[in-house]
């Protein structure tokens, strides 16, 4: 059928056994009954409140469970083509079920399964399947019901790092309840990372949902299923007694792990990175009120803290602001809406609102415009998803020459020395003597791996492939590769670098900075804000287990 798209979902057979008793009752092909089946499920879904809509309870416990390497088969798990038009297949991954911290695109343990949530639920719901591990278990429940599930599974096996913030919360919340006294800011705080915690930034592994199972089966199953389901889908005191005494329980204990045959494994780690996203969100958050609430003679300047501690500085010129409309619609205005079209500014999702930036008053009147030349940079945001153009703002204002302290690291933007000579930033002279520093750092690492493989008794004719392709970086590297690696070495080739001079791209833009000039610094701005993130996340990984890991 013209315009149709295919793509695979991998189903439990025993959905394809009912998708077959429909086809038989209907008289339709394979293709023609999943569409019919998933036209008609979206458009029911899409009448209901996001918590009322509908989830098969597979997919809470995600059965069957993902393969662990392409080609590996999966118990119980047969793939599906699904043969619709494109529109039809985003509008049923929109209406199906996401728990928190998954994704479309990520690792396997983070992947959603939106699409398979989606046939599953349309097939179960027109034609009722079960097989060994289905079996009494409630079939179909609301997505509130399903997240309340969920959310016990994760107080049941969070790590230290998140116990300590839901413990903690859980005193402000019960201190809350008893007094009317108002929170301070460091008690809102709290809550509003413990909410992203609970909501967004939850870790995955198989070990969850195994506990996730454990819990269907106590409470979604049997003749009361469905009080139960109504529990876990108001979340009252009830669903909170519960939360309680799961939050309690010692998931590493030896009873719990061999009654649901779960494997001893400490996850502080993804539990601290978790708590580090949470906190992130939160106070991307912070920014986001602080580009749009900022007024004239507000401060310029704000510091961005990454668990406690000063990240870096961000500097806005003064004139820049930012305006989210506080309409019904909660979108941009028609005429930002045009300017944004054209490229002239960017716009970013603000508290269930359309936000954009940066726009300054005219001259003697009240009215906003754009700021002029801002083209480049939005030439630079090309591309991104709606829900990074917040942290690309945040790296256009990065200071990336301020330090904190004497002894803090100084955050640089390395800009290749052939691209700063390109822009004039430096000689031609100042180039060839970079890059030979470079090089000869290169080779003495070369040189010293060698040294290093030979004293571990790498063999002869390693060694003789390693020497010829001493000054080969590509070569050596991928030679490098090849080392037990175990006992590999560090090796790294030396970049040919020069650290930026400047403040922040913005600054750049607003000194008058050629257009080439600024769109190469706002996306290098954007790939080191990135890399920096990614490495203080890892940072925090491993700033988990040296507090909370376990220990003898």
């Amino acid at each position: 059928m013209a315009g149709n798209v295919e793509t695979n979902v991998r189903v439990v057979s025993s959905a394809l056994d009912a998708l077959t008793r429909i086809m038989a009752r209907q008289g339709t092909s394979r293709d023609a009954t999943v569409r019919q089946l998933l036209t008609e499920h979206v458009a029911s879904q899409e009448q209901l409140h996001p918590e009322d809509r509908i989830t098969h309870i597979s997919t809470v416990l995600r059965y069957p469970p993902p393969r662990h390497w392409r080609g590996a088969r999966t118990p119980n798990g047969v793939p599906l083509r699904v043969r619709a038009p494109a529109s039809l297949l985003e509008r049923a991954r929109a209406v199906s079920l996401q728990l928190p911290g998954q994704h479309r695109r990520a690792h396997r343990d983070y992947q959603g399964r939106m699409l398979t949530d989606a046939v599953t639920t349309a097939i179960a719901r027109a034609e009722p399947f079960t097989d060994n591990f289905l079996t009494d278990l409630l079939p179909l429940l609301r997505h509130g019901a399903a997240l309340g599930l969920w959310r016990l599974a994760m107080a049941a096996t969070s790590t230290a790092p998140e116990k300590a913030w839901l413990e903690r919360a859980e005193v402000v919340r019960e201190g809350h309840r008893l007094s009317d006294t108002p929170l301070d800011p460091d008690e809102h705080h709290l809550l509003h990372v413990t909410e992203a915690l609970e909501q967004d930034e939850a870790w995955h592994a198989i070990k969850r949902f195994r506990v996730a199972t454990a819990a269907a089966r106590r409470y979604l199953a049997g003749p009361r299923a469905e009080a139960a389901e109504q529990v876990m889908y108001e979340q009252g005191d009830a669903w909170n007694q519960l939360y309680q005494g799961w939050l309690k329980i010692d998931w590493e204990g030896r009873r719990f792990r061999r009654r649901h045959g779960i494997t001893s494994r400490d996850w502080t780690g993804r539990g601290g990175t978790a708590v580090w996203r949470a906190e992130r969100r939160v106070h991307l958050g912070y920014f986001e009120d602080w580009l749009v609430e900022r007024t004239k003679g507000d401060p310029a300047a704000g510091v961005m803290e990454e668990s406690g501690t000063p990240l870096w500085l961000l500097r806005t010129p003064v004139a820049w602001c930012a305006q989210a409309p506080r309409s019904a619609s909660r979108r941009v205005s028609a005429r930002c809406a045009a300017w944004a079209a054209d490229g002239r500014l960017l716009v970013f999702p603000h508290r269930n609102r359309q936000a954009c930036w940066p726009l300054q008053r005219r001259q003697s009147t009240p009215d906003f415009e754009p700021v002029p030349g801002f083209e480049p940079v939005v030439a630079a945001a090309a591309g991104l998803r709606p829900d990074k153009v917040t942290a690309f703002i945040e790296a256009l204002l990065i200071d990336w020459n301020h330090t904190f302290t004497e002894d803090s690291p100084r955050i640089a933007l390395e800009l290749p020395a052939d691209q700063a000579c390109r822009f004039g930033f430096i000689t031609a002279e100042e180039q060839h003597r970079i890059m030979a520093e470079a090089r000869a750092l290169t080779l003495k690492n070369m040189d010293g791996f060698i040294d290093r493989v030979a004293d571990h008794g790498a063999d002869e004719l390693y060694l003789q492939k390693l020497r010829e392709a001493r000054g080969k970086a590509r070569v050596f590297h991928r030679l490098t590769l090849k080392y037990n690696e175990y006992k590999r070495p560090r090796f790294g080739v030396i970049r040919a670098t020069w650290p930026w001079p400047g403040r922040s791209v913005a600054a750049e833009l607003a000194a008058g900075a050629p257009p080439d000039v600024v769109q190469w610094l706002a996306t290098a701005a954007y790939r080191r804000s990135t890399l920096l993130l990614e490495q203080a996340m890892e940072q925090a990984w491993h700033r988990a287990f040296d507090q909370y890991g376990f220990r003898m």
